[in-house]
């Protein structure tokens, strides 16, 4: 058993693998497994398993068509895969006189049990969650969809990690050019390490300089299902718990997975509200500095008084007077979210009002500047998933408002537009299904109708069998 001599002697702590040997008949064989990262249990099992097979006819063969039906198994020529598989927590089946060897999952890895995703909570609908383990967050896919037609591709990335990548699709829905192109761009990622979702979602992006999300990601394994039932395709990642799917629309960030739970016409409020409030989240502040700089004739008489007594005194010109809010909601959150829980929420309100109080009595700002910008950043909040790229843009259309006013807004809003418009992610367009318009998508846009009257898949997301359900 040269080669597994080899194999070990690369190992800088040979004391950390146990192997075990056997023999019959004239047939010898080894299996070499971590034991920091493999389970004992499955190891004794996979070893039974192979002392109990006729090993007079012992071959890749029979181990992979008799002997390991039950466990994840490939047969490995590469000596770099090899080496990649064991310190992985695989194990290795060495048979004499044969080329390669067999590598069979038995990793075990400490994880902390599935649970409500702390980013996804719901009233109603399925509380679990996926988790740090890509062998569990695939069994919560599967359990979703019990379907001999869920395909599962699995790659490594990373020349330092190794890292199992999934991509996973239905067969006889999604759309074959899709999975290639996925397939094609994870595979020429060359990158010492992945450690999170993110690190490959950035390769995957059309436009990975652009600051909107163009990759779906989602922490709920019934999420993830629905998305696949659609034609996407999901990408999971070992050690992280976001899954991404793709295509993407900008539409599937305004939607929540208690929609569908909840009654259509209530679904369909609740998406309106998150519309509304994201349009003034980001317009809102710039709409204030503009009237107050430029057009200040347009507010009521009554309105334009009470600006007026509350911003008198105050040393900063509006646009100066809404950034320096901003920068001060925004120190105090990011202080909120570094420092511990029971700390991080009693400084976020204390800091809020103290300042904001105190700022206002000593006449640095005025108490419009903090109700607008106060409800701008909550409003924000609504669509958590763009909460990025909103806070950009909220200081984007502020600056443009304070130099350019009401109409500097509007060109700019045409601009956004456009360039949202110009977005393609995987054949699908960004804005769909309203630029370009698709009626039958509209049935799950911004307002939702019931799922008896969902008939088609998305026409927008490629797929190759548009029935969902037959009346």
């Amino acid at each position: 058993m040269e080669r597994v001599d080899e194999l070990l002697s690369k190992i800088e702590t040979p004391t950390l693998y146990a192997v075990s040997a056997f023999s019959s008949c004239g047939t010898e064989g080894k299996v070499i497994a971590s034991v920091d990262i493999t389970d004992a249990m499955a190891l004794r099992d996979l070893i039974r398993a192979i002392n109990t097979a006729d090993k007079n006819k012992l071959t890749y063969d029979v181990l992979e068509n008799e002997v390991l039906v039950s466990l994840e198994h490939k047969h490995v020529t590469d000596f770099s895969e090899q080496m990649t598989g064991l310190l992985s927590g695989d194990a290795l089946v060495f048979l004499d006189k044969q080329k390669g060897c067999m590598l069979v999952n038995v990793r075990k890895y400490e994880t902390r049990a599935v649970a409500e995703p702390p980013t996804s909570g719901v009233i109603k609908g399925p509380r679990e969650g996926f988790i740090e383990n890509i062998k569990t967050n695939l069994s919560l896919i599967e359990r979703k969809l019990r379907t001999e037609k869920l395909s599962i591709e699995r790659l490594k990335i990373g020349k330092q990690t190794g890292t199992d990548v999934a991509i996973v699709s239905i067969t006889g829905i999604t759309d074959s050019k899709v999975i290639e192109e996925v397939k094609q761009k994870l595979e020429s990622i060359d990158i010492d390490g992945v450690l999170d979702a993110h690190y490959v979602q950035t390769f995957l992006e059309p436009r990975p300089y652009s600051i909107f999300n163009q990759i779906g990601s989602c922490e709920k394994p019934d999420v993830a299902a629905a998305k696949l039932l659609e034609g996407r395709v999901a990408v999971l990642v070992d050690g992280s718990p976001i899954v991404l799917t793709l295509p993407f629309i900008c539409l599937e960030d305004v939607q929540s997975p208690e929609d569908y739970y909840e009654r259509s016409t209530f679904a369909s409020l609740l998406r309106v509200t998150r519309i509304v409030s994201l349009f003034l989240g980001i317009f809102l502040p710039g709409f204030y500095v503009a009237l107050e700089v430029y057009h200040f004739s347009a507010m009521p008489l009554q309105l334009l008084l009470t600006v007026m007594n509350a911003t008198k005194g105050v040393p900063f010109p509006p646009l100066a007077e809404i950034l320096f809010v901003m920068l001060l909601f925004e120190i105090i959150r990011e202080a909120g979210i570094r420092m511990p829980q029971a700390m991080g929420l009693a400084m976020s309100v204390v800091g809020a009002l103290v300042l904001g109080d105190t700022a206002v009595k000593a006449g640095f700002i005025g108490s419009p500047a903090v109700m607008i910008v106060a409800l701008s950043a909550i409003a924000t909040y609504t669509v958590p998933n763009a909460a990025g790229s909103s806070a950009l843009l909220r200081v984007l259309f502020t600056v443009i408002g304070g130099l350019l006013g009401i109409y500097g807004l509007l060109i700019c809003g045409m601009f956004l537009v456009l360039y949202l418009a110009g977005i393609n992610s995987y054949e699908t367009p960004y804005l769909a299904p309203y630029a370009p318009d698709i009626s039958r998508d509209k049935q799950d846009g911004l307002l939702k109708t019931p799922i008896v009257d969902v008939v088609r898949r998305p026409k927008s997301v490629p797929n190759v069998n548009g029935t969902r359900q037959k009346r």
